[in-house]
Formats: C-alpha cells, structure tokens, sequence
C-alpha cells in the first residue's frame, strides 16, 4: 500500500493534470462537430413538429 505521502502526492499531481486538460483549448474541429450536430437536431426537431 502507499504511504499517506505518496498519495498526497499522487492526488497534487492528478489534480494538476486535470487543471491543465481543463485550460486546453476545444479543437476546432470537434467545435465543428457539435455545430453539425446541433444542426442535425434542429432539422429533425422541425421535420417532427411538421409531421403533427
């Protein structure tokens, strides 16, 4: 088992990897993604509300 040190060291340093993903930038392209997928959505919201 790990020491209440190696731990606390474990823990600092996970946290500080996930406080550096958090602050990257989206990349473009999974932006444009969601936009597409967003359009998506709306075509097929409209396209259910007109079958009504």
């Amino acid at each position: 088992m790990a020491s209440a040190g190696a731990e606390a060291q474990i823990a600092q340093r996970l946290r500080s990897f996930y406080t550096s993903v958090q602050e990257e930038p989206i990349p473009q392209k999974f932006l444009d993604l969601l936009e597409k997928l967003d359009l998506a959505e709306q075509r097929s919201i409209q396209v259910g509300s007109e079958d009504r």
